[in-house]
């Protein structure tokens, strides 16, 4: 009788302090379902899961850790939406050079999850129908999150 492993079939705990996990998308915003980012709470309605989480098999995220941005029609250079999301001066750098190497320069939106460090290696999920897992990279914040 084969047996699964309970912690991974719930999905994987990627949490670390000072890293943030970014997403990208190269397909039209208004195209995606809207239940893909729908979230059900759990544990007193702090931890959170949707479509997405779920696809990329992660077992929950914190909704004030996680950040969007991008172009609501069309594309948008990933500098120009990241550099609108919170640290990104600490990390651009890094995070436009993996772009380049992914050929990831125009997006059309971002989805950033911080005190995060996924891991496509361990999950063996590095895309979905609708993102792109880019990396994930330190950053250095003045003050707490």
């Amino acid at each position: 009788m084969k047996t699964k492993n309970k912690a991974t079939d719930k999905g994987h705990l990627f949490q670390k302090k000072n890293k943030v996990s970014i997403w990208v998308s190269t397909h039209p915003y208004a195209d995606i379902p809207d239940d893909y980012f729908e979230e059900t709470f759990t544990k007193n309605n702090t931890r959170a899961r949707n479509q997405w989480s779920k696809n990329f098999k992660v077992r929950y995220f914190l909704p004030e850790y996680l950040e969007t941005n991008g172009a609501m029609q069309g594309t948008i250079k990933i500098r120009d939406a990241v550099s609108a999301c919170s640290y990104s001066e600490s990390y651009i750098e890094n995070l436009m050079s993996k772009a380049k190497k992914k050929h990831l320069m125009d997006v059309t939106w971002v989805v950033l999850l911080y005190e995060y460090e996924y891991s496509s290696k361990v999950s063996n999920i590095y895309k979905d129908d609708y993102l792109t897992m880019l990396g994930a990279f330190t950053y250095d914040a003045e003050e707490e999150f």
